[in-house]
């Protein structure tokens, strides 16, 4: 392993279910200051003509969604698998809820979409949610289809492996030439395979991260591409023996997530607006020590 470390602030395995106790909605009620901050044209009661449902918000977010990004239990009856949007816990669960919240909606004014295509959201088209989340990466080429908000987030990728292979000799990029590597479809973590560490071998395809934790399970692959904090809760959660290798530096590809917008939609601008709010108020902080909140060491691969 390399010797070259940098301390992340990131949620480590062993404090995945404190973690997921704290909810964020704690640090998003209405603030009457910040609402103050939103300018008359971007508060609910005058939003209607760009809402998908006058009076209503329509968030839409994965199916599954998963921790860090998201928490709560599944209602019974409601669809929703391994979290639960509309309880506004988890980072992206918080965060939508604070920017709703900015705005002037209550979280009983906020209808929740279930997404079970991850690429379909930022697919060209009309769009039946006002936003998006779902660490959906900014890029130039999605944003010829779909409109993204200011990031509301900045992530790095990360190499998972399982414990005692060969993978945990890797000390640096170039060490991965000769590995089976894999990574979702239309992700910025199967980008990183191809264009930064172009090993040897084609990077093998999956559907979904599901997917893709299986065939590292069963030795189908060597080592899966992640973003880090999704990283955590795949190696405490869903692999048996796994481990992270190590993590990516920003420099080799810097990664901010943002929400997905129809293009064209004039809500952008409060959108916009209101995520500002949010960070200038503390809050984008609040909900980021909430969720994602044990420093731990992980090698960087260079």
């Amino acid at each position: 392993m390399s010797d070259h470390r940098r301390r992340v602030s990131v949620l480590a395995a062993g404090a995945v279910s404190l973690a997921l106790l704290a909810s964020p909605l704690a640090t998003v009620a209405q603030d009457e200051e910040a609402m103050a901050s939103v300018s008359e044209a971007c508060q609910a009661e005058n939003l209607d003509e760009m809402l998908k449902n006058p009076g209503r918000l329509t968030l839409s977010t994965d199916n599954p969604s998963f921790p860090p990004w998201w928490g709560g239990d599944p209602a019974e009856g409601s669809g929703w698998e391994v979290s639960y949007p509309p309880s506004g816990e988890g980072y992206e669960g918080g965060v939508a809820h604070a920017v709703a919240a900015a705005l002037g909606f209550a979280p009983d004014q906020i209808d929740w979409l279930q997404n079970a295509v991850f690429e379909l959201a930022f697919a060209p088209g009309p769009k039946d949610f006002d936003w998006h989340m779902a660490q959906i990466s900014i890029r130039p080429k999605r944003a010829e289809a779909i409109d993204f908000s200011d990031p509301y987030f900045d992530a790095n990728q990360s190499l998972v492996g399982i414990a005692g292979t060969d993978i945990e000799n890797v000390a640096s990029i170039a060490d991965l030439k000769d590995k089976n590597l894999g990574a979702a479809v239309a992700t910025t973590s199967l980008q990183f395979i191809q264009e930064a560490i172009q090993p040897d071998a084609e990077a093998q395809v999956f559907n979904d991260n599901a997917a893709a934790l299986q065939a590292l399970q069963n030795g189908t692959i060597d080592g899966l591409v992640v973003d880090l904090n999704t990283a955590f809760y795949n190696v405490a959660v869903q692999l048996e023996g796994g481990t992270i290798v190590g993590q990516f530096p920003v420099s080799a590809q810097a990664d901010q997530m943002g929400m997905v917008l129809e293009q064209g939609n004039l809500l952008l601008a409060c959108v916009n607006e209101a995520l500002q709010v949010v960070k200038d108020s503390g809050q984008l902080q609040e909900i980021f020590e909430a969720t994602i909140t044990t420093a731990q060491e992980v090698p960087v691969l260079e």
